[in-house]
């Protein structure tokens, strides 16, 4: 072998050894898994700017529609007013699960902003290449609550649903909707799942789950703190954010709709303090900064 061979071939052992290195420190210790793309996605939290690294090919407009999870229904349609002023457009917000609505864009659907209830979707969304850059962040933290209809004993704890006069108890479809399957390992975890499967009534998403209990159809539901903190019929207790992964809340910006910079007003004045504090006011927690 010559030198040059034998250089060459140092080279190539060091670069393959400090790839083992690398790769070994990126990897969680506890599960042996590697750091993923989301790991290493940028992601704006409240205080932070979802208005710098704007494109210039990027517009206004005057009006956009806005894909949202449905337990920010109550909260933004008393923000409307105020984000309509700031951000010199009309809105129209277009309410379901998140699942269901990332499908929607996924195909194709003309939604200018993405407010998700699992902030794991707008990731997804912008690892596919759909979101603008610095257009992904991470707005609050739902909390799930344990609501019963009029009529009833207040339902206090998750044990309590085993009560023979608890008949039917809601949640929203976990396959799709993030509070049914925070609500799913809420009930696993606390080692009821199994003794009243049988009594489960699925919603679409949040909201109309929160309607069962509400109206009477169910007798309790595991719902949005945000969609009965104010003015509800069902009294509601706080279920231990322990017995479930976090509801970590986050919005997208799409890409080539045309109303880019509108969605990155609407999107900041969410993360701003003004938005920040009327997502307090509907029991809203601040994202991890």
């Amino acid at each position: 072998m010559t030198a040059g061979s034998r250089t060459r071939l140092a080279v190539a052992l060091a670069a393959v050894t400090l790839g083992f290195v690398t790769f070994g420190g990126c990897g969680d210790p506890a599960s042996n898994k590697t750091a993923g793309p989301s790991d290493v996605l940028p992601v704006v939290v409240p205080g932070g700017s979802v208005r710098d690294g704007a494109g210039p090919g990027e517009k206004s407009s005057a009006s956009i529609t806005v894909a949202a999870a449905a337990d920010l229904r109550t909260v933004l349609t008393a923000m409307k007013p105020d984000l309509e002023r700031t951000c010199t457009t009309q809105i129209t917000f277009v309410f379901g699960s998140s699942g269901q609505l990332k499908n929607q864009i996924e195909a194709g659907a003309g939604f200018g902003l993405f407010l998700s209830a699992d902030s794991q979707y707008p990731r997804d969304l912008a690892r596919a290449g759909g979101v603008v850059p610095n257009g992904v962040a991470s707005y609050g933290v739902g909390r799930l609550v344990l609501a019963t209809r009029q009529g009833l004993a207040p339902v206090t704890s998750i044990e309590q649903l085993s009560r023979p006069d608890i008949k039917r108890i809601a949640i929203a479809n976990p396959d799709h909707a993030p509070y049914g399957r925070a609500a799913k390992q809420a009930l696993e975890n606390a080692g009821v799942y199994g003794a009243i499967k049988g009594k489960l009534v699925l919603g679409e998403n949040i909201r109309q789950t929160t309607d069962y209990v509400e109206k009477g159809d169910a007798d309790a539901a595991l719902v949005a703190l945000a969609l009965v903190i104010q003015g509800s019929p069902a009294s509601y207790t706080l279920i231990d954010g322990a017995l479930h992964q976090s509801i970590e809340q986050g919005g997208a910006v799409i890409k080539g709709t045309g109303a880019e910079l509108t969605g990155r007003c609407i999107l900041q004045y969410v993360l701003d303090p003004a938005g920040q504090e009327a997502l307090k006011r509907f029991g809203f927690e601040a994202a991890m900064r």
